[in-house]
């Protein structure tokens, strides 16, 4: 992520008016990106979710055909059908109208086996549109690389555990709080064109990014850093319970073919994978 870094008010003690603009704010920044986002995603997802975040989701998930799947911030549907490939019934959500079509327009096309994948338009910040999903509980549930763009994460939790079955998982992907941030630049000696580690300038406050995730992106869009303690915290607070993790470091890549900085640092983690699970009343 690149650009602007400000430490924002805390969310939760915003006026309802000005949580909403900022909500609006996110919401134009993906739906102008959409396109963009489902080009590169492509029906399958970017490299990254493929060969790293998907898999570790899967993993975690740990589940069997036939078990019914919640999925927040479901981009344009890669990792839904990942899973509805693999059996699973899936009721895959996104902020973004557009993200929605571009979603159900690839899964139509691509359809040629059976897939049980439902698309619907959904403010993951709004907990009781989660709860109002279904009548009867999840499985498990599932947020790949979606909980940067959230400026609130317990109502997200809270409607998560109200939604599942009895200690039915929820799996989080993202990237690592403590290393692939916007505060961060990759280390090299005097003479040095590949990296050999990190410089961290700021973690343990929050703060907003202003930028892109790629460069060939148009469009700025706003993200939101909270350190892991913030993050575990809100999902504690909301009855969930951690019980698995993965730490995700890239492929490792010799420096003149590696596509990003973190091909040839495979001692440090991109991205973290978290599984919770309900304790109970909250």
């Amino acid at each position: 992520m690149t650009e602007t870094q400000q430490t924002p008010p805390d969310p939760e003690a915003q006026p309802e008016a000005q949580l909403a603009q900022l909500k609006q704010e996110i919401l134009r920044g993906w739906e102008a990106g959409a396109d963009f986002f489902d080009e590169r995603w492509g029906d399958q997802g970017d490299e990254f979710h493929v060969e790293l975040f998907g898999p570790a989701a899967e993993r975690l998930l740990g589940l069997s055909r036939g078990a019914r799947v919640l999925e927040l911030a479901c981009g344009n549907g890669a990792f839904a059908r990942r899973l509805a490939r693999d059996g699973m019934q899936v009721l895959a959500t996104d902020l973004s109208p557009r993200l929605i079509e571009r979603a159900q327009q690839r899964t139509e096309t691509i359809a040629y086996q059976a897939m049980d994948v439902t698309y619907r338009v959904l403010d993951a910040t709004d907990e009781r549109a989660i709860v109002e999903l279904s009548d009867e509980p999840f499985d498990a549930a599932v947020c790949v690389m979606g909980v940067m763009s959230m400026p609130l994460l317990r109502p997200m939790f809270g409607g998560v555990r109200r939604a599942l079955k009895p200690r039915g998982a929820f799996v989080v992907v993202t990237l690592h709080p403590a290393y692939a941030t916007a505060a961060n630049s990759f280390a090299k000696g005097k003479d040095d064109e590949q990296p050999h580690g990190l410089t961290i300038s700021r973690y343990l406050s929050r703060f907003v990014t202003h930028g892109v995730t790629n460069v060939q992106q148009k469009e700025k869009q706003i993200y939101f850093h909270r350190p892991l303690g913030e993050l575990l915290q809100d999902a504690f607070s909301c009855g969930l319970a951690l019980d698995g993790i993965e730490e995700l470091a890239a492929t490792q890549q010799p420096y003149e073919q590696s596509k990003l900085m973190w091909n040839v640092l495979p001692e440090l983690p991109m991205a973290i994978a978290l599984r919770f699970r309900s304790m109970g009343a909250a």
